[in-house]
């Protein structure tokens, strides 16, 4: 069996309900808006998992839902980086609930960040919300249009200098932060996840 093939850690228990329980109340009603749904991580987990990544990076974890997910149904080992140490506190609790010793999660901001520690990336719209206050989380970071565009041209600058092959899965988003060198080679959910595979 392939190292990144499906394993019965967690499956069985791991659902929208199941992880939702586990939020505080607040997070539960931004679920939704902030968290990836448990059937687009399974398939991104894959897509990024397929060619034997074995560290997979997600930027703007928030509290490690795409991690989690991914880790239960792969053998990868998911990072997740968050600026909300909050989010990082909880999903860490999170994923020792299930179990999964596959995640790591980080309090950690993007520019302090070297992509080239890692294999593969899942982007789900992080820098976002520095455009739209109404939007936001909370307030437990501070959130600059300016920054908005910092951490996109970091995020383009760091995933252009990968080596050929990087796989990259962006959820949603304008994909501005994509440099010119991937290609697009699969997409679902009604083109809002998409596969990008580094060419040059």
């Amino acid at each position: 069996m392939s190292k990144n093939s499906h394993t019965e850690i967690s499956t069985a228990s791991l659902t929208e309900k199941s992880f939702e329980s586990l939020l505080p109340a607040k997070l539960r009603t931004a679920s939704r808006l902030f968290f990836t749904p448990i059937e687009v991580a399974k398939t991104a987990a894959e897509w990024l998992s397929e060619d034997d990544s074995e560290k997979i990076l997600d930027i703007g974890a928030g509290v490690g839902k795409f991690c989690i997910a991914g880790a239960s149904y792969t053998r990868a080992h998911f990072y997740g980086m968050e600026h909300r140490e909050s989010l990082v506190s909880i999903g860490s609790q999170i994923a020792n609930h299930f179990g999964l010793t596959n995640v790591s999660l980080t309090h950690k901001n993007i520019i302090d960040c070297t992509f080239s520690d890692f294999d593969a990336f899942y982007l789900f719209n992080p820098f976002y919300e520095n455009l739209e206050y109404v939007k936001r989380l909370n307030d437990e970071v501070s959130l600059y249009p300016d920054l908005y565009q910092l951490y996109l041209n970091y995020t383009e600058k760091q995933l252009d200098s990968l080596r050929k092959g990087t796989r990259l899965v962006t959820y949603h988003g304008n994909n501005f932060e994509v440099p010119d060198s991937y290609e697009k080679i699969r997409e679902a959910f009604n083109g809002t996840l998409k596969l990008w595979l580094k060419q040059k």
